[in-house]
């Protein structure tokens, strides 16, 4: 009898861990797909030549940013619908501040505990940097900064 227990809670132990690593691997699978499209669309599309790294940008809009070089040697950012997989717009990261220029101009004026994610995306037909933290008192935050000067666009505090 006891053997049977033993035999039963193993078999119960291991179902368990095989369901949670299928679970979180079919959960991870969308955002995986999603970038390597767009990476995929853009290299289509000729406007880079090579790409360097792609994230996903959750706004008012989901799309993809693919960063990478064009042909001119430039560093590009490029955005790409999540949805139809087309590029909608392109930057040049040289045109505005770079990515720990927007995390300095919100820790100068925040207390930043920690720093969930920066990520360059587009809201408002315009590029915007989103920088999510949690501040001192543990709360959740997310600012907006526009990419070409800097200037705050959005803040969403204490969350």
């Amino acid at each position: 009898m006891l053997n049977w227990l033993k035999f039963i809670v193993a078999f119960l132990l291991v179902l368990t861990t095989i369901i949670t690593v299928v679970v979180l691997v079919n959960a991870v699978k969308p955002y995986s797909n999603a970038k390597e499209d767009a990476i995929e669309a853009v290299i289509k599309s000729g406007k880079l030549e090579t790409v360097t790294s792609a994230e996903v940008f959750n706004g008012s809009q989901s799309c993809v940013t693919v960063y990478g070089v064009d042909k001119k040697n430039k560093e590009k950012a490029m955005f790409v619908n999540s949805k139809t997989n087309e590029v909608f717009n392109e930057i040049s990261l040289a045109d505005g501040i770079t990515k720990s220029q927007a995390l300095e101009n919100v820790e100068n004026e925040f207390e930043v505990k920690k720093v969930l994610h920066v990520t360059l995306g587009m809201e408002e037909e315009k590029p915007v940097w989103e920088i999510a933290f949690k501040s001192n008192n543990g709360k959740l935050n997310y600012v907006y900064l526009y990419f070409d000067s800097g200037d705050w666009w959005k803040r969403i505090l204490n969350l």
